[in-house]
């Protein structure tokens, strides 16, 4: 019987742990929504949207920005898949590009792994600005909105995207 006590004091301190650190996190589950002082807010909503790409800017190397003839850009929805990913769709300059992302109120992005795309072939510097805006979104690990601007982090560097009238 005393084990019984034990068991059942352990699970009732284990439960009480457990909805402190859910309180204090904040995350999805969490009904304050707060973010810790660590991590700023975010509404993965406010992402819902078409943004173009005003430039990249990677860890190394010079600022990649778009010209004329390429035009990249995002698309996010609310819709989600079966898996309950949200749903994104844009192009890369050249290609069509879909997939999903997951997005965080913490401000975490994760963007689902090789989006699809269509395999159509442009002439340079399109085709290299094209596989720069891909890279940095297959390894996107949080965003940030300011106004109508949406900079997307990823593993060194940032895209900077403009969110358009669409």
């Amino acid at each position: 019987m005393r084990m019984i006590r034990s068991g059942a004091g352990l699970v009732l301190l284990m439960s009480l742990v457990l909805a402190a650190c859910e309180g204090r996190a904040g995350g999805e589950g969490g009904e304050s929504g707060a973010a810790t002082p660590d991590e700023p807010a975010a509404d993965p909503d406010a992402l819902v949207g078409s943004w173009l790409l005003v430039s990249i800017t990677p860890g190394e190397g010079p600022e990649l920005v778009p010209s004329g003839d390429a035009e990249p850009m995002l698309e996010f929805t609310a819709e989600a898949d079966p898996a309950g990913s949200r749903r994104f769709g844009g192009s890369g300059g050249c290609n069509r590009i879909m997939g999903g992302y997951d997005a965080g109120r913490t401000g975490r992005l994760a963007i689902g792994r090789g989006p699809a795309m269509t395999m159509m072939a442009c002439p340079e510097p399109v085709m290299s600005l094209e596989q720069a805006f891909l890279t940095a979104l297959e390894s996107a690990s949080s965003y940030r909105i300011d106004g109508d601007r949406l900079t997307i982090d990823f593993d060194e560097g940032e895209l900077h995207l403009e969110r358009t009238g669409s």
